[in-house]
């Protein structure tokens, strides 16, 4: 779960610095703005399952679709906030960095598919080969 947020935030700052070097700085303002209105949901988001993590299996379902709501409406909020705020908006480096942050978890999946199956070290599961060239 952290790992997707940790990703948005190096992608946002990263993306968001090339922007205000290529190009100027208030494109890489709006584009910081527009990534945090999605970090700062998934990350709540995300703290929030973590919570959750030792109760009854049962109430997962409930807190992640509510959860799931609450980050959506968050981030709009956020948006219409900036927009509200700021007079002067500039539209594209706004959208773009809220698309970066949407889709930086989606890398996600690598970093999760190339981590080794006996994590944690020293735990209790046997190691499991990962191909049929493994065995």
């Amino acid at each position: 779960m952290f790992v997707a947020v940790g990703l948005q935030v190096g992608a946002v700052s990263v993306l968001g610095v090339l922007t205000g070097l290529m190009f100027n700085w208030t494109s890489a303002l709006f584009f910081a703005l527009g990534g945090m209105a999605a970090v700062v949901p998934n990350g709540l988001f995300a703290l929030r399952l973590a919570l959750q993590k030792g109760r009854s299996p049962e109430s997962y379902p409930a807190v992640f679709f509510l959860g799931e709501f609450a980050k959506i409406g968050l981030t709009a909020g956020l948006l219409a906030w900036a927009v509200h705020v700021i007079p002067e908006v500039r539209w594209l480096p706004l959208v773009l960095g809220l698309i970066v942050a949407l889709k930086a978890p989606l890398f996600a999946l690598l970093l999760v598919r190339d981590a080794p199956l006996n994590w944690p070290p020293g735990g209790s599961g046997p190691e499991v080969p990962r191909s049929s060239t493994d065995t």
